[in-house]
C-alpha cells in the first residue's frame, strides 16, 4: 500500500510504517503516537485498518495542518506541553515514539510516565539516533564549528543514547523484553537528506553504514514490553 506523507515532513514516515508492520500488532490495538507532528504515521495506520489511534505533539500548528490534510484524524491529535501526558494509566496497548527520546530533557522521568500509560503486556515501539553517529554527522552536515552552534545542537538533541545507555534507560523505566535492532537506512527520505547535506560521499557512507555493528549503527529501532 502507498505511503502518504506531507512534502515537508521532518521524519522518515515510510521507515516508521514499514518497521511497525514487521511487529504484527493487531488492528484492534489501542495506539498512541507520541511526537505525531502532522499525524502522517497515524494516517498510514488508519488506512491499514487501525482505528483506535491517537497522537500527541508539542507543535499545535503542525497538528492543525495535519488535521486539514487528513480529515479522518480530526479530534484524534492533541497538543501538549511536552511533559504531562494527558491520559489515564493503562489506556493503551501500544505507544510509538519515533525521533522523540533524544528531545526529552528528563528522559528517565518521561519514560517512567510513558510506561504507566501502557496496559500490562503493552508494547513500546521506538526509534532514536545513536549519539556516536548523530553528533559528528550534524557537526559536519550543518557546519556546527562554534560553541554557540554546538550548544544549540545539544539543546535540541539533549538525550541522545548509545546502544548500552538506551537499553539501561528502558530497564530503569520498567520495560522488559527489550529489542534494539536495525531498520534499513537505504530509503528515499534518507538518500535525499544525506545527498543534500553531505553530497555523493554521504550516499556511499549511508550504504556502507547498513553493515555497521549495532553499537555503531546510526539509528536504533526497537520495541519493549511492560512487565
Amino acid at each position: 500500500m502507498e505511503i502518504v506523507c506531507l512534502p515537508h515532513e521532518r521524519g522518515d514516515t515510510a521507515s516508521c510504517v514499514t518497521y511497525f508492520e514487521t511487529l504484527g500488532v493487531p488492528r484492534t490495538a489501542r495506539l498512541l503516537d507520541i511526537g505525531c507532528r502532522h499525524g502522517s504515521f497515524l494516517e498510514n495506520l488508519r488506512r491499514r485498518g487501525y482505528e483506535d489511534i491517537a497522537g500527541l505533539d508539542v507543535d499545535a500548528a503542525a497538528i492543525t495542518e495535519g488535521e486539514a490534510a487528513y480529515p479522518a484524524l480530526k479530534g484524534r491529535l492533541t497538543a501538549y506541553d511536552g511533559d504531562r501526558l494527558p491520559f489515564e494509566a493503562g489506556t493503551f496497548d501500544v505507544i510509538t515514539m519515533f525521533d522523540v527520546i533524544e528531545h526529552i530533557k528528563d528522559i528517565d522521568g518521561y519514560m517512567a510516565k510513558v510506561k504507566t500509560l501502557l496496559r500490562p503486556g503493552g508494547l513500546l515501539v521506538f526509534q532514536t539516533p545513536n549519539i556516536v553517529i548523530d553528533v559528528p554527522y550534524w557537526i559536519i552536515a550543518l557546519r556546527l564549528f562554534t560553541r554557540e552552534k554546538l550548544r544549540w545542537m545539544f539543546t535540541e538533541h539533549c538525550s541522545l543514547q548509545t546502544y548500552g545507555s538506551l537499553r539501561r534507560l528502558l530497564r530503569r523505566a520498567g520495560f522488559a523484553e527489550i529489542i534494539i535492532e536495525r531498520n534499513s537506512l537505504d530509503t528515499a527520505f534518507k538518500r535525499d537528506h544525506v545527498r543534500q547535506t553531505l553530497g555523493w560521499t554521504g550516499l556511499v557512507i549511508l550504504r556502507v553504514s547498513n553493515y555497521f555493528p549495532m553499537p555503531l549503527y546510526p539509528n536504533f529501532w526497537g520495541h519493549a514490553r511492560v512487565r
